[in-house]
């Protein structure tokens, strides 16, 4: 094999000891060829060499500036004048080499003038750290707050995969920012008192384990990605990477082209604001435009295309046979390994929802039941709040309020409580009226909960598999021994 690969670290903190790493690897026939994100060092074949290797701090970029191609081949050449060859770079710090023994100058002469540079860039790095921190717990505080309550993330792979993604980020951004910081206080007490530099020889082997281990779960993530969309058929997972992948695009164009335009930062800005604000309209026209044609497109399958699923379609429960569609939708996560939702319509009649799981185990379906009848209860406390609060204000009694068990006299009785107290009171008589257990035992199943007064909701467990169904009387006996025998679980 002409080339290896690297789990090593480098930054501003530790780059004289990745000196001597380098030099010791060319010993052993290994020449570094690239350095991605500080740490995957990428090195190919040679002749076994004693070569020396500097490395010096050149800052490329900052918000809105960025060294044109022409300015880095400039300051190479002035390199290469004294004698060092360029091999590559890791973002601000630039890696050069020479035989051993051979005659040349040191790129970096004065400490002060390098810890002035080094700062700039710790600065730098320090203010982008605190943007991903505050980025990335925001991220964090969506992802896990859906994978402990909602009943989407249990079956979701994207979620279940991003919370450890996103935790390890923030736990690497927040290590990386301590010892930056450390670093540039440190050496600016000791430039202070006329001290040199002092450089960490640490081997971040902590940096180095969370690394590989952010880049196995970003691996996992993708391939999963890949498998929903490929072998699932699940367009929903592509789409929603639209805006990312505009924004993406956006970004590198403005990189490339408006940061090292040689204009003013002022006009730099307002590129950066055009950039913004055309990348949020595109992706939104794109996410749009996608949406509806996945909607008014081919996503519809058939009956026929069904087979192997436990689904209800309308035709199972009328006598007459009506043309219906169905949507399809299929899922696979770590907590639920197989899923998918299937929703029956046809003009005229209404719809039928089914949504099957199988859980690893009986635990986690039962979790799952729990999480059914939170996001029920959740729904139910917004369907009905409007009219609830005009009751309480204008004393207005709608007949809508019937059909969540709620009676004129109910509310009757709360009058004479403030108005919050009245609604939190009225929701939970809602509640307990709407999400009750089958106490009769009509269905004969591990775990069963009609989800709305009218119990055209209904959650099921049986086992590790769980049914959440939408759209007839559960209640019914006719219908729930037609709903058993189609989804298998007589």
């Amino acid at each position: 094999m002409n080339f290896k690969i690297e789990n090593n670290f480098l930054d501003i903190t530790n780059y004289p000891s990745i000196e001597r790493h380098l030099e010791e690897m060319a010993s052993k026939g290994w020449l570094i060829e690239k350095i991605i994100l500080g740490n995957i060092f990428i090195y190919k074949r040679i002749r076994p060499e004693i070569l020396d290797f500097s490395i010096t701090p050149y800052e490329i970029e900052t918000a809105f500036t960025k060294k044109s191609k022409g300015e880095l081949e400039e300051f190479n050449s002035v390199c290469k004048s004294v004698g060092w060859n360029y091999a590559t770079k890791s973002y601000d710090l630039h890696i050069y080499f020479k035989e051993h023994g051979s005659e040349a100058m040191d790129i970096q002469t004065d400490d002060e003038e390098e810890f002035k540079t080094l700062e700039l860039i710790g600065k730098k790095y320090i203010k982008s750290s605190y943007i991903q921190i505050a980025l990335l717990l925001f991220i964090s505080w969506i992802t896990l707050g859906r994978l402990f309550s909602s009943v989407s993330a249990m079956k979701d792979g994207i979620t279940q995969i991003a919370a450890p993604l996103v935790t390890v980020g923030i736990i690497l951004v927040i290590i990386n920012l301590i010892n930056i910081k450390g670093f540039l206080k440190t050496n600016k007490k000791n430039m202070e008192l006329g001290k040199s530099i002092e450089y960490s020889d640490s081997k971040f082997y902590f940096n180095r384990i969370f690394f590989a281990l952010f880049y196995i779960i970003l691996f996992i993530f993708i391939i999963y990605i890949l498998y929903a969309a490929i072998l699932l058929k699940n367009k929903f997972i592509l789409i929603g990477f639209i805006p990312v992948l505009i924004g993406s695009i956006v970004g590198v164009f403005y990189r490339i082209f408006i940061k090292p335009a040689k204009t003013t930062i002022k006009n730099k800005k307002i590129g950066f604001v055009a950039a913004l604000v055309v990348s949020a309209i595109f992706s939104i026209l794109v996410f749009g435009s996608s949406i509806m044609n996945i909607i008014n497109g081919d996503n519809h399958k058939n009956n026929q295309t069904t087979d192997g699923y436990n689904v209800l379609f309308i035709n199972d429960f009328i006598d007459e046979t009506l043309k219906e569609d169905g949507d399809l939708i299929e899922q696979a996560s770590i907590l639920i390994p197989k899923s998918y939702e299937y929703y029956s319509h046809s003009r005229g009649y209404g719809s039928i929802r089914t949504e099957y799981s199988k859980a690893l185990t009986e635990k986690l379906a039962n979790n799952l039941v729990n999480r059914y009848k939170r996001q029920a209860k959740n729904a139910l406390t917004g369907r009905y709040s409007r009219e609830i609060e005009l009751y309480f204000k204008e004393g207005v009694f709608f007949d809508y309020l019937l059909t969540s068990g709620l009676t004129k006299e109910d509310l009757h009785n709360l009058e004479g409580k403030e108005i919050k107290e009245a609604m939190r009171a009225t929701n939970n008589i809602i509640n307990e009226r709407s999400i009750v257990k089958d106490i009769e035992n009509l269905w004969k199943l591990d775990e069963v909960y009609f989800l709305n007064y009218e119990k055209t909701e209904i959650v099921i467990r049986n086992g590790k598999e769980v049914f959440y169904l939408e759209g007839l009387d559960f209640s019914d006996d006719e219908i729930i021994k037609i709903v058993k025998d189609k989804l298998n679980l007589s």
